[in-house]
């Protein structure tokens, strides 16, 4: 099995030498995993219908291991032409999204071929039978609940006469599943929230309980209506988000803030060590905290990226130039704002790091302007840009050329 040490993808530093010979070599077994795909590509596709004896599994897991051990596979049937698909997804590695959209773009063009980084949705019956064929559950009873959950993600509840309290557990294996299988891998990271199966409760009698368990029932729907209520909760969920980027719409909010009671330790990832924070978009703010995964177009209909500048406070600002974390907020939206690259949302204040929140327009045009900025601020050498998006949990931009990795929290 091939082992490979955390590096970041998205936001390489070209001037640091070890890090470009390790992307390079990544590449180069990228090259020799597609060039070995494509010398065997009819034997692939051979081996479905059994005309052909081929090792799939042993050959993949040796070929794929070789560029990451977190990469899994899946094939099926072209969504667009005759032929077959293959899906290369880290699932919940999610920090590989940025390797694996990287390997996908140096794929050839093979006749009968699609490639994919999520699994797609499927059709009932085939999700019924793969539901079967992983979990040995029948789901075809099963109907779900559709509701809005906390952190703009929606929530699933099944339910079915199959049900019953002893087995409760292996048919919420069977629902997640079932709800990967029928909405898509992309959906299930980026939109649901609690997935759950409860037995279906009786509805016949008298009395109130039964009116309110008949009433209840009514709002769960059929397997092959799953797809389009979840995709309708989400237009509706994005619909209430501001139609204009944070930049133009929270002119003058002063933001929600918060107290929180960090643990102590030698170091800390992310924004572990706040013990105070500040946000002018509070469900985005909290979600970054509670959810399985953060995505930012929960939180933006702008195209919007989340992320934030990660300041040492042990090495202190240089006096010479910001006096303060709120000069540096001043600082990063005279030069964010008036090219229309976004703003400060807020921040927070830890026991080691100062934070400064952001919502980007365009990323790569909006870390450019923030190092040149904080660089001519003198702000300490341990300073980052890093992101809240779990697909960018890995990545991180130094402020300097020389500025050391930062604690990272996925490994």
């Amino acid at each position: 099995m091939a082992t490979v040490s955390l590096m970041r993808w998205r936001f390489i530093d070209p001037h640091n030498l070890q890090e470009v010979s390790e992307r390079n070599a990544m590449l180069t077994k990228i090259d020799d995993w597609w060039q070995e795909f494509q010398a065997e590509q009819r034997a692939i596709a051979g081996s479905f219908t059994r005309f052909i004896e081929f090792d799939l599994v042993g050959w993949m897991n040796r070929h794929l291991e070789s560029i990451h051990p977190d990469l899994m596979w899946e094939y099926g049937p072209a969504i667009h032409q005759k032929g077959d698909r293959l899906v290369i997804t880290p699932e919940s590695a999610h920090h590989l999204r940025p390797m694996v959209r990287t390997i996908l773009e140096r794929a050839p063009v093979i006749d009968g071929w699609e490639f994919y980084e999520h699994r797609l949705p499927e059709a009932v019956a085939s999700a019924i039978s793969t539901v079967r064929a992983r979990t040995q559950r029948d789901v075809g009873d099963f109907k779900v609940r559709v509701t809005r959950g906390d952190d703009h993600l929606i929530d699933l509840t099944y339910t079915a006469p199959s049900i019953v309290d002893a087995d409760a557990r292996s048919a919420s294996s069977a629902a997640f599943v079932a709800t990967e299988t029928l909405l898509g891998e992309a959906c299930l990271d980026n939109w649901t929230g609690l997935v759950e199966a409860t037995p279906t409760p009786p509805t016949r009698g008298f009395g109130r309980f039964f009116v309110r368990t008949a009433n209840k029932q009514r709002h769960f729907v059929e397997l092959g209506r799953l797809r389009e209520t979840v995709h309708a909760l989400i237009g509706s969920i994005r619909d209430q988000l501001p139609r204009k980027p944070l930049y133009e719409s929270i002119e003058g909010a002063k933001g929600t803030v918060w107290k929180l009671t960090p643990n102590e330790a030698d170091d800390y990832a992310e924004q572990q060590d706040m013990f105070v924070g500040r946000s002018v978009s509070p469900a985005m703010w909290m979600a970054a905290r509670s959810s399985r995964t953060f995505c930012s177009e929960r939180f933006s209909r702008c195209d919007e990226t989340f992320c934030y500048v990660k300041l040492d406070g042990s090495e202190g600002l240089d006096e010479d130039h910001f006096a303060d974390k709120s000069e540096i907020e001043d600082a990063l939206d005279e030069v964010l704002r008036p090219a229309v690259l976004g703003c400060t949302i807020g921040g927070g204040t830890g026991r080691r790091y100062s934070y400064i929140d952001l919502a980007l327009t365009d990323v790569d045009k909006g870390i450019a302007a923030i190092k040149r900025r904080l660089q001519a601020g003198n702000v300490p050498k341990r300073s980052w840009i890093q992101f809240f998006d779990s697909d960018l949990a890995a990545e991180w931009v130094g402020i300097y050329d020389d500025t050391p990795q930062p604690p990272l929290a996925v490994s």
